[in-house]
């Protein structure tokens, strides 16, 4: 990728370049830099590069960048250039330090200096000599020139001309269309799925553990909740940035490698889009609730639920004197799974401060707070995490696992400490910043999610569905929701009893069905007994839909 610098001509020397920006617009970061301020932080920018590729890649296993990628395969680590017209013009004190720290340490981090100096201004003395001794310099020599490292007669260097007009435009524009998705970086998921032998092995006593993605060249990025302050995730990644395939990935890496005795899921989506069906329409084994398109009204219900799970397992661990899981287990030798609440969007629940919200912060506050002890943990995703009006931030602090995907400047200072902005510089789907520790920049750990097809979970789900089936496990069919779905007559299990036998006694009330709840309860009735009052009103706009409830 290109940083262009071009103080004096207000980007006319790198306008021909502009067009690859039309193809990958990370190619050339969207725009060539003019001002003063804009060369401070694009040059910042590139040392925070400089320093993570240090510090989280070449550590002191790798020498240089291309030693590191070797190794890396398709988690490679991009080279950078930047290229600067008119120097030292347009640039602070800041800046020209910045500027040295690049010459002086990027070469090896892959970063590396293209600059024109415009030898009519004044450059500090040790700055200039700190920049001659790090770049390899051409120094005008008649109509060609010399290669100033080089003795005399042999540094005479000529350089080739550069195209023109239609041949320079039609070369760009071939390069931009090869670039066409050059920033997508698929590492499979089988680099991180158990083998089918070892299926269902894993235990969840001590804590939940499971690998997400890569992180470097040999390492995978592991999730893990469940130990010290580590009960509870907090997701932020923009449209476009995987978030939906981070879910996934954990779901079903989850399921593959933990029975229905380690782990259960509570799958709460509010944004529009069936993420989450597939979990119900395979009949996930380990799904309690699947909920796509969710009413808040439901999603309050959902809070209800693990709420009242929370207090069965306070019962059960008071009973065996157990203070958590594992402890329980040990106790009874019974199996207690571990329950994840998933909600994406979940800010959807609080943007509007009325009862709804309320019930549900005070709800998500007590599970967030009470349910490490008894195996109970919760992950939220989001787009952003500015519209979470009513939710305290006290619930948030507790949420100490922080995964920060693509996403804006705001939210990057959001989900992680004031003083960590690295989530910005974030620029392909899927790549990610996993920080244990509240947000704290040294806890800091870059890494790739994997990709998961939907044809490769949905083959997934279905070979764990036949091992539930193999093992004898007759697991209750999941609650699901479908918010922008009909109600379905067939679905009502009541009904279908009562139709399937001849009543012995006439009822003392008439029940009619008029469908599917918004909250995890049995189906939606008007009952009609003999006493006043007992009349049914329907108001609404559609006679369609009143035609059709009363049928």
């Amino acid at each position: 990728t290109f940083t262009l610098i071009d103080p004096v001509g207000l980007g006319k020397d790198f306008a021909g370049l502009m067009h690859l920006g039309d193809y990958e617009e990370t190619l050339i970061h969207g725009r060539i830099w003019t001002q003063t301020t804009q060369i401070e932080e694009r040059l910042a920018e590139v040392n925070e590069h400089i320093e993570k590729v240090i510090q989280m890649y070449l550590r002191n296993e790798y020498a240089t960048l291309d030693e590191y990628n070797e190794h890396a395969g398709t988690v490679a680590e991009k080279h950078r250039f930047v290229v600067i017209s008119g120097f030292p013009a347009g640039f602070s004190e800041t800046a020209s330090k910045r500027l040295l720290s690049i010459a002086t340490s990027g070469a090896r981090c892959g970063v590396y200096l293209l600059m024109h100096r415009d030898p009519r201004q004044q450059v500090e003395p040790a700055l200039a000599e700190a920049l001659e001794k790090a770049c390899l310099r051409l120094v005008p020599q008649g109509d060609s020139f010399r290669l100033a490292h080089l003795p005399a007669g042999a540094d005479h260097t000529v350089l080739s001309a550069p195209p023109k007009g239609e041949l320079e435009t039609a070369l760009v524009h071939r390069l931009g269309q090869a670039s066409i998705d050059s920033n997508r970086v698929e590492v499979p998921f089988s680099h991180i799925a158990p083998p089918e032998s070892e299926w269902w092995t894993n235990g969840t006593g001590d804590e939940l553990r499971v690998p997400i993605g890569r992180s470097g060249a040999k390492k995978l990025q592991m999730l893990t909740l469940g130990k010290g302050t580590r009960q509870h995730a907090l997701i932020a990644g923009k449209t476009g940035s995987g978030k939906s395939t981070l879910f996934h990935v954990m779901i079903t890496n989850l399921a593959l490698h933990c029975s229905p005795d380690e782990v259960e899921f509570y799958l709460v989506d509010f944004k529009k889009g069936v993420e989450f069906k597939c979990y119900g329409t395979k009949r996930l084994p380990h799904a309690k609730v699947v909920a796509i398109e969710s009413d808040r009204e439901f999603g309050l219900s959902v809070l209800h639920r693990v709420d009242e799970e929370l207090r069965r397992r306070g019962e059960l661990f008071r009973k065996a004197g157990a203070q958590d899981v594992a402890g329980y287990r040990k106790a009874t030798g019974l199996p207690l799974p571990r329950s994840l609440l998933m909600i994406d969007e979940f800010q959807e629940i609080f943007t509007e401060d009325d009862a709804i919200a309320q019930s549900a912060s005070l709800l998500l506050d007590r599970i967030v707070r009470q349910g490490r002890a008894f195996g109970i943990h919760v992950i939220l995703g989001s787009q952003t995490l500015g519209g979470a009006y009513t939710l305290a931030r006290a619930t948030i602090g507790q949420m100490v696992v922080r995964i920060a995907l693509q996403c804006n400047e705001a939210d990057a200072y959001l989900i992680m400490d004031d003083d960590n902005p690295a989530p910005r510089l974030l620029t392909r789907p899927g790549e990610g910043i996993y920080n244990d520790n509240a947000g704290a920049l040294a806890a800091n750990s870059p890494f790739q999610t994997v990709w998961l097809s939907e044809d490769e979970r949905n083959r997934l789900l279905d070979q764990v569905t036949a091992l539930a089936a193999e093992q004898g496990r007759k697991p209750a069919a999941p609650v699901v929701f479908e918010g922008n779905a009909p109600a379905d007559l067939e679905a009502n299990v009541e009904l279908a009893g009562l139709l399937g036998e001849r009543p012995q006694a006439r009822p003392a009330e008439v029940k009619a069905w008029l469908g599917e709840p918004n909250a995890i309860k049995g189906p939606t009735e008007a009952g009609f007994g003999r006493r006043s009052g007992s009349h049914l009103l329907v108001v609404g706009q559609s006679d369609e839909r009143v035609g059709t409830l009363l049928e």
